[in-house]
């Protein structure tokens, strides 16, 4: 079974075929790297570089919303191309993110350039993960990580209602942990690590899905993995950050790693959950259904990126076994 999803994989698309190579198949770095190679330069990869448009963004002729608008949707077009994991310094991927430094601003934050930053913590958490991953050596970065670690609430997480909330909440936290641990990647200081520690303790002893007081289940739409996630949080992003993070899988996160193996399909693939659940209107899933192929498949459909995702947490959890 999870040989079919594996042999699957492999064949369609390089950002999974690479993946694969590399974290399911451990094979040699001179070999998984010869498909990432490939990842600008066709499949799909290739069409979201593509899109983007003359002034440096991904938006819709006509915005309706945040990721239809050119400050959202640099956010989430980078957002994509770091879950196909594409080579950063690559020519071609390097031209994208000097037209994104260049030309994007938020129109509604005095027109600050895109890696500057914006005000709701969740964003900028975005927009630090993908400053990190893509090696941007602007100062914006630098003060986005400052201004976060000074939002970190008392509980360990960040809360983009905040200073009004006193607590964390798993959406924003998730957003902002994966920016840290992008940018400390990039440009390492012990504060990050702290912060991030911190951070990894509020998941962990929450079992990454529920309320530390009740132990009920936070929200049932944590349950229901989508590609791509955008803002919103689900146990599949989060257990991939604990994963990536170099985090120990250790019981308390058995309830989630179960209810993860539990949406496996029989042809041991697991089925996009939630379409664009951080997106405000239909405009906006229609506008990025055509921009993104291999991400925003329909409710039910196979995902390949939820199914490369969650086939590495079981094997990071000690759960792959034998079923090949």
């Amino acid at each position: 079974m999870a040989r079919d999803a594996h042999d699957w994989l492999i064949k369609v698309d390089p950002s999974m075929e690479w993946q694969v190579l590399r974290d399911l198949d451990g094979e040699p770095k001179e070999r998984y790297l010869i498909a990432r190679a490939r990842i600008p330069h066709s499949g799909w990869g290739e069409a979201l570089l593509k899109a983007q448009r003359p002034d440096g963004s991904w938006a819709a002729d006509e915005p309706t919303g945040w990721a239809d608008s050119p400050d959202g949707s640099a956010t989430y077009a980078l957002a994509i191309l770091r879950l196909f994991q594409i080579d950063p310094a690559d020519s071609a991927v390097r031209d994208a993110i000097d037209r994104v430094r260049e030309k994007v601003t938020y129109i509604y934050q005095d027109r600050i350039p895109y890696f500057g930053g914006e005000t709701e913590v969740c964003v900028n958490g975005m927009v630090l993960a993908n400053a990190g991953y893509f090696t941007v050596d602007d100062d914006g970065p630098a003060r986005i990580a400052d201004r976060l670690l000074g939002q970190q609430q008392p509980d360990g997480g960040w809360n983009c209602d905040a200073p009004g909330s006193r607590r964390g909440s798993f959406h924003s936290t998730l957003c902002v942990l994966e920016g840290l641990l992008e940018w400390n990647r990039w440009r390492p200081d012990p504060r990050l690590r702290e912060a991030l520690d911190t951070g990894i303790s509020y998941l962990m002893d929450r079992g990454a899905m529920h309320r530390l007081s009740t132990g009920e289940i936070v929200d049932e739409a944590f349950l229901q993995p989508a590609s791509p996630p955008g803002w919103h949080y689900d146990i599949v992003r989060a257990l991939d950050f604990l994963r990536d993070a170099g985090v120990e899988a250790d019981e308390r996160l058995d309830a989630a790693i179960d209810h993860l193996e539990s949406l496996r399909t029989p042809e041991g693939r697991w089925a996009q959950g939630a379409l664009h659940p951080g997106l405000d209107g239909e405009r906006e899933r229609e506008h990025w259904a055509t921009l993104a192929p291999g991400v925003g498949e329909a409710v039910g459909d196979d995902s390949p990126v939820i199914t490369l995702r969650a086939l590495r947490i079981l094997r990071w959890a000690g759960r792959d076994g034998d079923d090949s």
